[in-house]
Order: structure tokens, then C-alpha cells, then sequence
């Protein structure tokens, strides 16, 4: 019989790796990691910086707006305060509680020039309004609670809402002693509020003039 091959000999560096009394340290964590999963987790700790950044810094989210009534809106210019005007105020901002979503009220009557009273009422809310459907819903009292109670409201109506997006809705209330056109516009940040007091405008002409009032005065948000 030959000589007896040493285990060294036997296998080569595959028998002197597995016959080694040296102990072999495992691979670091990075060598056992495919170059997939790694390249993934890249991608996914960078979404979450992102994220993150965006959220403290408001960075990708759309701009806030507010309502900020102007002395002229069209034809019709502001008016002093009357008795309906400050009845509306009052109510609003009675409703400017740490439950409720407004934050900001604005309310101002609009005449002719020359006139002696306002025909027109613009009510402005500034606070957050992640369903600006609802609120346009909730004013005609289309949802239950609404705002309307003593009114019957008819011609209700959508309509386009232009650049600013939103919902815009429009309709006739039908009081006991009067009739009003009313138009709401609401997105996430704003609800305006249209009224003409003589009832004498058509929805789809009072929508138009919305659209106008809401340019001017719906302005983006100065932190």
C-alpha cells in the first residue's frame, strides 16, 4: 500500500480550509446581505428622510389660504356695519371655540356706491376643512345639524369652481319674510359664504359672481 495521503494533501485548499483547528469567523453582516436588499433599505431610508423633512417643514404640501374681505368687490363697495352684518359676526364668532374648525371669521355688507344699505352679505372662515364637501353640505342643511334650520331651501345647484378648486354650491332660501340667493364655496382651508339679500339674483349669475368675490379675497396664508 502507498504511503497515506495527509489530510492536508487530500482535498486541496478545500481540505485544509475544512480541517483547519483555527476557528473562522463569520462573514460581516454587509457580506451576508444580497445587493438587492441593501440597495432596497437605501431606497426605503430615503423615502422616510423625505417624509419626514416634508412634515416638519411643510415642504410638498399644497399653500394655506385665508379670507381677507376687501373694501371693493366689484361694482358694490363695503359697507358700515348694520344690524344683519353684526348679527352674523356675532354668531360666527361664537362658534370660534377650541372644538370647532374656524379660526378666522370675516363678515362685511357690499353696496352700491351712493346706497344707504348693503344687498349683498360676504362671510368669510379661515381654519381646516379636511371635507370641504360637507361644509358646503352642512350649510344648506343637506347633512344632519346643519347650519340652516328656519329656511326652505331650493334650487340647489353645483357649480365649477374655477382655479381654487373645492365645492361650490349655490341655492335659494326661502325665509318667512324674504327670499335670499346664497352661493358656498369651501376648500381645505377656506368656506365662503355669498348672500345676496334681495333674492333677485339667478344661482347660476350668483355663482359667477362668487367665483370673482373668491379671487379677490381668498389670498395665500403669510406665516
Amino acid at each position: 500500500m502507498g504511503a497515506e495521503q495527509s489530510p492536508e494533501n487530500s482535498g486541496g485548499l478545500r481540505a485544509i480550509w475544512a480541517n483547519t483547528l483555527e476557528p473562522v469567523a463569520p462573514l460581516p453582516w454587509y457580506r451576508r446581505v444580497s445587493p438587492k436588499l441593501m440597495a432596497a433599505g437605501v431606497v426605503v431610508v430615503g423615502l422616510a428622510t423625505a417624509l419626514t423633512v416634508a412634515a416638519v417643514t411643510g415642504a410638498g404640501a399644497p399653500p394655506r389660504h385665508r379670507i381677507l374681505l376687501p373694501e371693493e368687490l366689484g361694482y358694490r363697495l363695503r359697507m358700515p356695519g348694520d344690524g344683519n352684518v353684526q348679527a352674523v359676526r356675532g354668531d360666527y364668532q361664537r362658534k370660534l371655540t377650541a372644538l370647532s374648525p374656524y379660526r378666522e371669521v370675516a363678515v362685511a355688507g357690499y353696496g352700491a356706491p351712493g346706497a344707504s344699505e348693503a344687498t349683498l352679505t360676504v362671510i368669510g372662515l379661515t381654519g381646516s376643512f379636511p371635507d370641504p364637501q360637507r361644509e358646503v353640505l352642512k350649510y344648506f342643511g343637506r347633512l344632519g345639524n346643519g347650519d340652516m334650520t328656519e329656511e326652505t331651501v331650493t334650487e340647489v345647484e353645483d357649480f365649477p369652481t374655477g382655479p381654487l378648486g373645492g365645492q361650490l354650491m349655490c341655492a335659494v332660501l326661502v325665509y318667512p319674510s324674504t327670499t335670499q340667493t346664497t352661493c358656498v364655496w369651501a376648500d381645505g382651508n377656506t368656506v365662503g359664504i355669498v348672500v345676496d339679500r334681495t333674492g333677485e339674483s339667478r344661482t347660476e349669475d350668483l355663482a359667477q359672481h362668487t367665483l370673482e368675490i373668491r379671487a379677490a379675497a381668498e389670498v395665500e396664508a403669510k406665516d
